[in-house]
């Protein structure tokens, strides 16, 4: 990968949505629809190393370890927490979709496990999951892989798509019922 690295901590600054970023936190990327807080737009201005970018893998680092998801037409352009770490793959070398199929898989799953430290709360740094051995099957192979990866994605967002159109055509229709209906 070209970098694995987390968010800095900072103070929060929480504001209604049309002032803010939506923000991330560990338990949200595994949320089919997270509730999601937002950052303010001001304090975000100089904080852009927290905004997560399509064909990265973010993994859970703190707590509850190795949950993975793939920014693929659902977090772009999110801030997110120090505790998800942020997978830079370096499309040259590793499919991104690929790389995060592996990483969720129980193999990838396992290796981020064996590096979990702490007395009380489980955690894992940038630089030991950068330690986890990947497979890298011909580029072909990976493409596959992940071809099946982003259409799962796109096949996801699609579906919350048409559950949130049906909802609006449905609440629509009970809106237009005579009183007492």
């Amino acid at each position: 990968v070209a970098n694995v690295f987390m968010g800095p901590r900072f103070k929060r600054n929480y504001v209604e949505s049309a002032h803010g970023v939506p923000f991330l936190s560990g338990k949200n990327i595994v949320q089919i629809r997270p509730e999601l807080k937002h950052l303010s737009n001001l304090q975000m201005a100089d904080m852009q190393e927290l905004i997560v970018k399509r064909g990265w893998s973010l993994v859970t680092c703190s707590g509850t370890i190795g949950r993975t998801c793939f920014v693929w037409d659902n977090y772009e352009e999110c801030a997110a927490s120090q505790h998800i770490l942020r997978t830079m793959p370096i499309d040259k070398e590793i499919d991104s979709a690929y790389l995060n199929a592996f990483l969720a898989s129980r193999y990838g799953y396992e290796q981020i496990l064996r590096f979990r430290h702490g007395s009380v709360i489980d955690e894992i740094t940038d630089k030991q999951i950068g330690q986890v051995l990947v497979p890298c099957p011909s580029r072909k192979e990976q493409e596959a892989i992940g071809d099946m990866v982003r259409k799962a994605y796109e096949l996801r967002a699609e579906a919350i798509r048409l559950e949130d159109e049906a909802q609006e055509i449905l609440n629509k229709e009970l809106k237009a019922l005579p009183e007492g209906r």
